[in-house]
């Protein structure tokens, strides 16, 4: 007898995968969607071994919850399962997701899924149409009114060998960080992101909350492509790391981002 694979829809984080989830139950659709974990465009990723990453999560991300650095495997065995027929969801602008991307189309081994991409995608908005550099940008509604379920198609046999073989490469170099360039997902430096942090810096003592806040919006809205694969808790690590090196002034007592200080150094005089 022959059986209908069941569609399971799977992105990359909890949000992505509840609005997807709620977009779903709008079209009257109660298909599971499975959150993948790990965001993959930060930290090695050359090991299946966890430690190595949560040991570089707890020195670059200051994180002092080692559960917080805990990376489960069900969800990705769930995804992958024989049984089931994936449809992943992804805009490949988003180096989190980008990187999500291509784990999963490795893991899945030449074996058929489809897909829902969502790049360059414009939707409109009560300001007008607006173009979106992540999944993570729409509500439910607005996964509905774009119109990205007409969007779904197989990956082609030729999509999947070269993301599992872009992934490879990734796997190989296992760069510090991961971000978009030209389209792909290519590794970075460590330092990468240190030249947005001291441009936005002031000369005058601010919490270090208030540089970040600034430094994210540059990297989402003010650069092209958007959607660098950074947050606030890895600018937080290389804002303490700037200020080890003297390129930053950075003064508190922590553990938090807003009880610590920064300032751009002042130039001092030749005379």
């Amino acid at each position: 007898m022959f059986v209908v694979a069941e569609a399971v829809h799977v992105a990359w984080g909890v949000s992505r995968a509840e609005a997807i989830r709620d977009a779903l139950r709008l079209r009257g659709c109660k298909a599971r969607v499975i959150a993948l974990p790990s965001c993959l465009s930060v930290g090695p990723i050359d090991s299946s071994d966890p430690d190595a990453r949560r040991g570089w999560a707890r020195e670059n991300l200051r994180d002092d919850d080692p559960s917080d650095c805990c990376e489960p495997e069900a969800p990705w065995t769930e995804a992958t399962a024989p049984d089931v027929h994936p449809v992943f969801w992804v805009c490949l602008s988003d180096a989190a997701e980008h990187a999500s991307f291509l784990a999963f189309a490795s893991r899945m081994a030449g074996q058929p899924f489809d897909i829902v991409d969502a790049t360059a995608l414009d939707i409109t908005t009560v300001g007008g149409i607006s173009p979106i550099w992540s999944l993570g940008l729409l509500r439910p509604e607005e996964i509905v009114a774009s119109g990205l379920f007409a969007k779904r198609r197989p990956v082609t046999p030729a999509e999947s060998e070269a993301a599992s073989a872009a992934w490879s490469q990734l796997q190989l170099e296992n760069a510090p960080l991961r971000v978009v360039r030209d389209g792909q997902l290519v590794s970075a430096p460590l330092e990468h992101f240190d030249p947005v942090l001291t441009k936005h810096a002031t000369p005058d003592w601010e919490l270090v909350v208030k540089l970040i806040g600034r430094a994210l919006h540059h990297l989402n809205t003010e650069v092209d492509p958007p959607g660098q694969g950074t947050g606030a808790e890895f600018l937080f690590a290389r804002v303490l790391a700037l200020g080890v090196a003297g390129i930053l002034e950075v003064k508190g007592s922590g553990p938090g981002m807003r009880e610590f200080e920064v300032r751009r150094p002042a130039i001092r005089s030749s005379s």
